[in-house]
């Protein structure tokens, strides 16, 4: 063509040669900055789309490690709601035993039925407990634990004080008179004596409340309100701390369960969740009624419950824990597996792409030089037209 330029031989090639080393400059220069020896599909197919499948699978792996992590704080914040409520069960159980000596502090022990009038202790047991049911038939056996034993027998010919006399007969230990204030039977002993009243005749059961009873050194248990209020007030914080043992909207003992993702094809762990309020802790309810003694007793093994419930819960978050931590550190070890997989396809030799930048720099000059050398004896003819 008419436009077309005509380089000789040497120029050509010396031409040629020059770019090819500038399109390598170029190569090495990228590979320099980006750190990839295959930036593109065009570097590269099988290897750039091979490193992209491992990259993204890292990358889908480290979003589910995240999660991971936060379901472990999850985790963590029912742990230190779990021994929060454990010092507050203790704490209540504590208050029950409290309540339960305080109640068996007792001095004495008096007969349910009151006599119908004042009598004295000549008086017949017939005439002074009219309402009560007397036969001959009519059995209390009264046991002191490691001393003596009474079998008392009632009849209409028995007098108070015949019956005062047989109940104090069963054990030095223990004394029983009559009070003419109260009408009543009562029987005293000395701190820690245990006494044992048994019968189930009819006028046994009207006298006396069966069972046995720790005589203790002080009187009849008047901080037992007190303690039931505290009691109460413990009850009350459980209700409000449970609640409080969520993390980012997820409480595990307030009955929100938890699954996790745990790879890209949406395996999950669950972690159930348990409510852990005053009822989910075993206890009836959050009042209780401790002028009944058999409700204290309630009361501590309740509590005794509660902390059986905690313990197991605690023992299963734990294990729910290790599972989390255990692939959490598997999940985090895979990511830097596939990603060092992917950087073996596709990143480049820093050492060797620098060697080779010196070298091409080196050529790139000599090229240059080359190309005028040759450009210089083309420039000779032009001297003849001179």
């Amino acid at each position: 063509m008419a436009n077309d330029v005509n380089l000789s031989a040497s120029i050509r090639t010396n031409l040629l040669s020059l770019q090819s080393t500038n399109a390598l400059f170029e190569r090495t220069s990228e590979r320099l900055s980006t750190g990839l020896k295959v930036n593109s599909a065009l570097d590269g197919a099988s290897p750039f789309f091979t490193a992209r499948s491992l990259n993204n699978r890292a990358s889908d792996l480290t979003a589910l490690k995240d999660g991971m992590g936060q379901a472990i704080q999850t985790l963590k914040a029912a742990d230190k709601g779990i021994e929060a409520l454990t010092n507050l069960v203790e704490q209540a159980k504590t208050l029950g035993e409290q309540a339960k000596e305080a109640s068996t502090q007792v001095s004495k022990i008096s007969s349910l039925a009151v006599a119908s009038t004042t009598n004295s202790g000549s008086t017949f047991v017939s005439a002074a407990w009219a309402a009560v049911v007397v036969s001959t038939s009519a059995v209390l056996t009264v046991a002191v634990t490691g001393g003596g034993t009474a079998t008392v027998t009632y009849s209409t010919t028995n007098t108070i004080a015949s019956i005062v006399a047989a109940i104090s007969a069963a054990d030095t230990g223990i004394t029983a008179t009559y009070n003419t204030t109260s009408d009543k039977i009562e029987i005293t002993a000395s701190a820690g004596v245990e006494v044992t009243l048994s019968g189930t005749s009819t006028f046994a059961t009207q006298m006396f409340t069966m069972g046995t009873t720790t005589y203790g050194s002080t009187g009849s248990g008047t901080d037992v309100a007190s303690l039931e209020a505290d009691f109460e007030k413990v009850l009350a914080e459980i209700n409000k701390l449970y609640l409080d043992s969520g993390y980012k909207g997820v409480n595990l003992l307030g009955g929100n369960d938890l699954t996790v993702t745990t790879n890209e094809k949406s395996t999950s762990i669950t972690i159930t969740s348990t409510t852990l309020n005053v009822t989910g802790l075993n206890f009836t309810a959050a009042t209780v009624d401790w002028s009944v003694a058999a409700n204290i007793d309630t009361s501590i093994a309740e509590a005794k419950s509660g902390l059986t419930t905690l313990r197991t819960t605690a023992s299963g978050f734990s294990t729910d824990l290790g599972l989390l931590q255990s692939r959490e550190a598997f999940t985090n070890d895979l990511i830097q597996t596939l990603e060092a997989g992917a950087g073996l396809l596709v990143n480049a030799n820093l050492e060797e792409e620098s060697a080779n930048l010196l070298a091409l720099q080196t050529r790139q000059a000599l090229g240059t030089s080359a190309l005028s050398f040759a450009n210089q004896s083309q420039q000779s003819i032009l001297q003849l037209f001179r």
